[in-house]
């Protein structure tokens, strides 16, 4: 018996050894088997009728000496992912129905407790009548919480996320918006013995809200925005954590035809949390901003800063009910040739719990990143890329302390 059980993991050791060597192969040969297809040979997306359909497939390989994100001890694996998926695409008049879905297959060459399948699948429906334009789609998903050290577990959930948009010109200048998102979250009760219940994670949340725009340049708007959040989570006859949220903001927008593209807008938030936590009232902001410097270079910068709920399947329960997470990433991407680019990113994050825990101080962490990539579009369907991404999270609690290294290469088929 114990025989037959060595002999399955060596088998399985090695078809994943297998698997990662093919993976490395493939992506080394790719550029020369390039050369060897013909422009008439290329394959194109499937036409029936009105519908489009796009098939892809992604091969993502990967090593990270720290999959655990341990202070010490650290595990480090090969990871690949094999991310198959399919897109439909029926317009109609001005509208458009649109569904994509999509899977991941994560295989670790070690530690199997990482290893897992993640499903995803949107649909939307976009109604274009001029003045008017409404949005009605679902985002669904099958995913996980990747596990903390050696014997843990994942922890699945579904997640569902309804949202509904409409939008109206008021006149040449003025737009109003409004939005209403419904978002709920359920997660897989099995946990070790030791472990606290991952239920204690499941959540509803409701939000609506809305946008006044206003155009004082061509491709330049101000905006006024206004939104309530209400969040019910699963306490289990443990003390509630449900919470009221409300922002007033004020920002700008760039449309895409511009230099800058994007949107900025911070002001006032206020989360109110029902029974004996303290509340959350300050400023909070959104930017996510490209800047196309010349035709080869886009610098892009992201921002933010919010209340964060803290979750026990993240390890997290311990230091309080919620942190306030600040934090953003630059970015440059740089066109080397037609074909390959070239991409560098820095990035920090500050996460300020704002409540002892079980502890006798806050917890507050500090975390940078940089990273560099290059990308190869062989062909219109066929690309390639490798990077190499650095974390250091730098946090008052020894034991959160952690760095890792990624270096990853991926193919990617789209048609």
């Amino acid at each position: 018996m114990g025989g037959d059980m060595i002999a399955f993991h060596v088998k399985k050791r090695c078809r994943k050894v297998f698997f990662s060597s093919l993976v490395f192969l493939v992506f080394l040969s790719v550029p020369l088997l390039s050369l060897a297809i013909e422009p008439a040979d290329i394959p194109g997306n499937i036409h029936v009728g009105q519908l489009d359909i796009h098939p892809s497939l992604s091969v993502k390989e990967e090593y990270n000496d720290n999959i655990y994100d341990e202070a010490s001890h650290e595990a480090g694996s090969a990871i690949t992912t094999y991310s198959p998926g399919i897109a439909f695409q029926l317009p109609f008049q001005r509208h458009l129905l649109s569904m994509d879905c999509r899977a991941d297959f994560i295989e670790p060459s070690r530690h199997q407790n990482y290893q897992t399948e993640n499903y995803f699948a949107n649909i939307m429906l976009d109604l274009d009548f001029n003045i008017l334009d409404i949005q009605i789609g679902d985002n669904w998903k099958r995913d996980s919480v990747a596990p903390d050290y050696e014997k843990d577990i994942r922890n699945d959930y579904y997640q569902n996320r309804f949202f509904f948009n409409t939008s109206y010109k008021l006149a040449d200048r003025y737009k109003i918006k409004g939005f209403f998102r419904n978002e709920n979250r359920d997660f897989n009760s099995f946990h070790k013995p030791w472990q606290w219940d991952p239920e204690l994670d499941n959540y509803m949340q409701n939000e609506v809200g809305f946008n006044l725009f206003y155009r004082f340049l061509p491709l330049t708007s101000a905006l006024v925005e206004y939104v309530y959040a209400h969040k019910n989570n699963l306490d289990k006859g443990l003390q509630s954590t449900d919470s009221d949220t409300n922002w007033v903001w004020l920002g700008l927008t760039w449309e895409t035809a511009s230099k800058i593209t994007g949107t900025i807008k911070g002001g006032y938030t206020y989360r109110n949390y029902e029974a004996g936590i303290d509340d959350f009232d300050g400023f909070g902001m959104k930017a996510d901003l490209r800047y196309k410097l010349t035709s080869y270079t886009t610098i892009g910068l992201n921002g933010f800063r919010k209340p964060v709920d803290t979750a026990v399947t993240e390890e997290e329960g311990v230091y309080g009910p919620y942190y306030i997470s600040s934090g953003g990433t630059l970015s440059v991407d740089h066109k080397l040739t037609h074909k390959i680019s070239a991409n560098a990113h820095v990035s920090y994050r500050n996460d300020n719990y704002e409540e002892e825990g079980i502890y006798d101080k806050k917890r507050d962490d500090d975390c940078y990143g940089i990273g560099v990539g290059v990308n190869y579009q062989v062909q219109d369907w066929l690309g390639c890329e490798v990077s190499y991404n650095y974390v250091d999270n730098d946090s008052n609690f020894e034991q959160e302390d952690y760095r890792n290294n990624i270096v990853a290469g991926k193919i990617s088929l789209s048609f």
